[in-house]
């Protein structure tokens, strides 16, 4: 009896060795270890999931003094950055093993974010999806918004997917209606350059637009890039298919595009996205447009969100004349998930 306990003691600590070698590990300012799967690093937050808790840990980065991680990572250093592989620290700072066996060393300071690549599909889509409603008993004026992200990452590739829609009704006024939505795949290339394509559509009652069709292809850089914020400027060729209303009025036209994109994070639970396009005609004399956007994003607990955003689209030769701009408030609650 007294070998078959020893036995058992044994696998149970040969067991426990192995599911703790498992782990990731984290190393605290403070010097506490925590063991569990490092999910990601974004906003300045690092997530830890354990065994041992419902609730995933979030952990402030400027207080992590060492990490070690099993699973490859695509890690994202300042200056836009971006590095492929396994991950450690020792005393000189963070360790960086390559895909080809080659070692590069960073200072922690230096890590934007960081996420996993796992070799499962479904595990490296992130998503989210809100909803919003008002009424006023004036008019019975009632209005109602959905949206919701999609996105895709990989070594080298991010694939991004997005819908809005607004649907208002009033007493004695026609239904407005608005649908914005796009697709977009950028591929990352050294030196902070990327390749990018989308698809984007946009249909608007207030332009007269029955819809607008708009594929791209462009180039990009990233111009800075820290811990807290970063800004992408873009140049590319644009392709339009526009239905109106008045099918009299129907087109295509092409377009080359100016495009920047701001996100400012790691300020807490708060993060700030705002994009501005600019569209000039090629085959149409004079015209131009542009759109631009900007959402304020709160995080609450167990992955939900509330959120404010505000969106303006100009064209200076719309369907309807005196309807050159278009904008729409809008706020809604929302969950998140991965």
């Amino acid at each position: 009896m007294i070998n078959v306990n020893t036995y058992l003691i044994i696998m149970v600590l040969l067991i426990g060795s192995v599911l703790s070698a498992q782990n990731d590990t984290i190393q605290l300012k403070n010097n506490d270890v925590l063991a569990g799967e490092v999910k990601s690093l974004t906003k300045g937050v690092l997530t830890l999931k354990t065994s041992y808790s419902d609730k995933d840990f979030k952990i402030e980065f400027n207080k992590v003094n060492g990490l070690f991680i099993q699973r490859k990572c695509l890690v994202l250093l300042t200056d836009g950055r971006r590095r492929f592989g396994n991950i450690r620290t020792d005393k000189q700072g963070l360790v960086l093993t390559l895909e080809d066996n080659t070692v590069e060393r960073y200072q922690l300071e230096e890590v934007v974010g960081l996420t996993e690549i796992d070799d499962k599909f479904l595990r490296r889509v992130r998503g989210s999806i809100d909803f919003g409603f008002n009424f006023t008993k004036s008019n019975d004026n009632a209005q109602f918004t959905i949206n919701g992200t999609l996105n895709y990452i990989d070594r080298l590739w991010l694939f991004s997917g997005d819908i809005s829609v607004l649907n208002a009704t009033q007493d004695d006024a026609a239904v407005t209606k608005r649908t914005d939505a796009g697709l977009e795949l950028i591929r990352i290339l050294p030196r902070k350059w990327y390749l990018l394509g989308d698809v984007s559509y946009l249909s608007n009652t207030e332009q007269a637009l029955e819809g607008r069709i708009s594929p791209s292809i462009g180039f990009g850089r990233f111009i800075f890039s820290s811990n807290k914020l970063y800004l992408g400027l873009s140049l590319g060729f644009t392709y339009n298919i526009e239905n109106y209303v008045n099918t009299d009025l129907n087109k295509t036209s092409t377009e080359a595009v100016f495009a920047a994109s701001f996100n400012m994070f790691d300020f807490e639970d708060i993060s700030i996205i705002s994009g501005f396009d600019f569209f000039t005609s090629l085959s149409e004399k004079g015209r131009f447009r542009s759109d631009y956007d900007i959402t304020l994003k709160y995080d609450l607990p167990l992955d939900f969100y509330i959120k404010f955003g505000f969106t303006l689209n100009y064209d200076n030769q719309p369907a309807i004349v005196g309807n050159d701009f278009d904008y729409i408030f809008n706020s809604g609650f929302g969950w998140k998930f991965n």
